[in-house]
């Protein structure tokens, strides 16, 4: 018997209407003679509100407490889709991620799976039960209940979906598939039959929301295949796979943009190249993503992170400032990043220029252009970002691009 992992996003499970609908769903599934284990996050808004109840009390709540708070918005919407299955005259019983046996570092508030003992999982599946897990959460070494960061139950399905040997892991969304660009703001965007992992992974890299980075990740190394699906739609998706033939002759897959990014703009340092590498290793040992760019010109190591996780990064800055050897530092808030996102970029200048064209052709702002092999990224406005998206999309010719629909 195959078994197939479903994952359902906040709006997917957006109220108790929204269960019963995706509970059917579900059901269609089991009755094909699937092993099911479906994970879903918490309901709509739940972690939005609950980060603002923790503010209400307190400006540095810490990182446990948090965890401790906003793992109880998945314990919500475990127990009322288990209700939904079960009304529908299925077995299904839910878990938290610790009784699902997921196991991770001790970096609160952004943890990483270490582990998954999924032997009770397997159980209740050998029972014909259907598993429902709380995504976003697991278990650190000490007991303490862990969260994986914004959009940490991608990762918790793909996880599961390479530890059960799954067939495919589904990810239902608010959108019927990964697009050129956001739908809802860039409304000439083109749903995308199939990509590879590595293009998808550039795309969710600089800030398609539709899929995180590191669920990605985790699917390639395991060679696990990825639906992207609409919760309200049937029979339309985009597959994520291995690539099967070179498109080298594309260089642009679409447009993808960041909100509330703050900016650090680091100077007066002897070896850039060494305070970045130091920088990088800093971060990432805290599991921060950041943009990092050297501004030859004028000998400025420039940072881009999320507004998040600005306070965190200003104090490895501070607590390592003779380690990283700078002298000064300034940063910005109310910033937003929008990339253009393709292959083999710095083989092609080009692009560079046309962005920089584009965005001043259309009266945007742009405070810096950064560059790598998968992105041009110009910051910008928060303001001013979905018109430079708009404007980014048509100028590379997405517009126009028509995909072909996939049907899984």
């Amino acid at each position: 018997m195959s078994t197939i992992v479903q994952k359902f996003g906040g709006t997917s499970v957006g109220s108790t209407e929204r269960m019963k609908l995706i509970a059917n769903r579900i059901v269609e599934e089991k009755k094909k003679g699937h092993d099911i284990v479906v994970v879903v996050s918490a309901m709509g808004k739940t972690t939005d509100t609950l980060v603002q109840l923790a503010r209400e009390i307190s400006s540095n709540p810490s990182k446990r407490e948090m965890d401790m708070l906003l793992s109880t918005g998945e314990q919500v919407s475990i127990s009322l889709l288990t209700m939904a299955l079960q009304e529908q005259g299925v077995e299904a019983i839910s878990f938290t991620g610790r009784q699902a046996g997921i196991q991770t570092d001790s970096i609160l508030g952004n943890a990483q799976i270490q582990s998954v003992d999924t032997s009770r999982i397997r159980n209740e599946l050998d029972k014909g039960r259907i598993v429902v897990v709380a995504g976003f959460q697991g278990e650190t070494s000490d007991g303490d209940i862990s969260t994986l960061g914004r959009g940490g139950s991608d990762t918790t399905a793909t996880v599961l979906a390479a530890k059960l040997k799954a067939d495919r892991c589904d990810i239902y969304t608010d959108v019927n598939g990964v697009y050129t660009s956001d739908p809802r703001f860039v409304h000439k965007a083109s749903k995308i039959a199939s990509l590879s992992y590595e293009d998808m992974l550039s795309l969710a890299t600089m800030g398609a929301g539709v899929l995180h980075p590191r669920a990605i990740k985790y699917a390639k190394e395991h060679q696990i295949k990825l639906f992207i699906k609409s919760s309200f739609e049937k029979g339309m998706g985009t597959l994520v796979s291995v690539e099967k033939q070179s498109h080298s002759e594309i260089y642009v897959i679409g447009v993808a943009f960041k909100e509330n990014i703050a900016r650090i703009s680091i100077s007066e340092f002897e070896d850039g190249d060494s305070l970045q590498a130091k920088l990088m290793l800093e971060l990432a040992s805290r599991h921060i993503q950041a943009d990092i760019y050297k501004q030859y010109f004028n000998n400025v190591l420039t940072v881009l992170i999320k507004e998040k996780d600005l306070q965190d990064v200003l104090s490895i800055l501070h607590k390592e400032k003779n380690n990283l050897t700078y002298r000064n530092l300034e940063y910005e808030n109310g910033l937003a990043k929008v990339s253009v996102v393709g292959r083999n970029i710095t083989s092609h200048p080009g692009i560079k220029e046309k962005v920089c064209k584009v965005l001043l052709k259309n009266k945007v702002k742009v405070k810096l252009v950064g560059e790598s092999s998968i992105s041009v990224t110009a910051v910008v406005e928060k303001s001013e970002v979905y018109i430079a998206a708009e404007r980014l999309h048509a100028g590379f010719g997405l517009d126009f691009i028509v995909t072909e629909q996939v049907h899984v």
